[in-house]
């Protein structure tokens, strides 16, 4: 009978990788500037994180402006209705981000599609410590149509990655592939004039990935923003 060291030898020699223990990326987050999200835990990297619901820009803005001061930053916009002079104005460093503007081009590929190829290149070109693509204001029936394969694909392309991407939907799609389902209601607004001037949202967790099979959220918590 062969010694254990020497058995353990032979068998590395033909299978380098046999003893060796996978090692989970280590749990990095960016903060949202939003406290409730970010006591939470924050938006993670290595992982798919959707947001869905009314006030999605509020969310946004806030995440870039807190993202951009220590990451480069990417938003693939579907329906380009980014409004980068707010987000500067709000403290997006527009330096540290790169603004992809879908549907601008001749290309014959609909929005979704640009939408979903930008993302794909840009997760494979690395660089970015967050990905956010907004799809919020494509038709919700578009949107649900999107195979569950696409939403695994993404979820374990960013798994082996230093970044956080971000999808921005009306209603959650990815959920089993997500590291993270923040899903908003919203509550009456303010206004001063004709100007919106305040919008307090509530969010429900509705899933994160220390607990994958949570479908109730912890209490709801309340932001107020300056956009809608």
């Amino acid at each position: 009978m062969l010694p254990a060291l020497t058995l353990r030898a032979q068998i590395e020699a033909r299978i380098p990788s046999a003893f060796v223990m996978y090692k989970r990326p280590e749990r990095l987050t960016i903060l949202s500037g939003i406290p409730q999200v970010d006591v939470a835990g924050g938006i993670p990297m290595h992982a798919l994180t959707e947001i869905c619901g009314p006030g999605k820009t509020s969310v946004l803005v806030s995440l870039l402006a807190h993202a951009s001061r220590e990451h480069y930053c990417a938003l693939v916009d579907a329906k380009d209705a980014f409004d980068p002079v707010t987000a500067e104005a709000a403290g997006v460093d527009l330096s540290r981000m790169l603004w992809v503007r879908c549907g601008k081009t001749k290309q014959k590929l609909r929005p979704l599609e640009q939408a979903f190829k930008a993302t794909d290149m840009l997760l494979q070109s690395g660089g970015f410590g967050l990905i956010v693509v907004d799809l919020s204001d494509l038709a919700e029936k578009i949107v649900r149509n999107v195979p569950i394969s696409s939403w695994f694909r993404f979820s374990r392309v960013v798994e082996s990655q230093r970044t956080a991407l971000v999808f921005l939907v009306r209603q959650p799609h990815a959920t089993s592939c997500a590291g993270l389902v923040l899903k908003l209601t919203s509550a009456p607004t303010t206004f001063s004039g004709k100007l919106l001037t305040n919008v307090t949202l509530s969010a429900d967790v509705i899933r994160t990935r220390e607990k994958k099979g949570v479908q109730s959220a912890t209490p709801d918590f309340s932001i107020k923003a300056q956009w809608a």
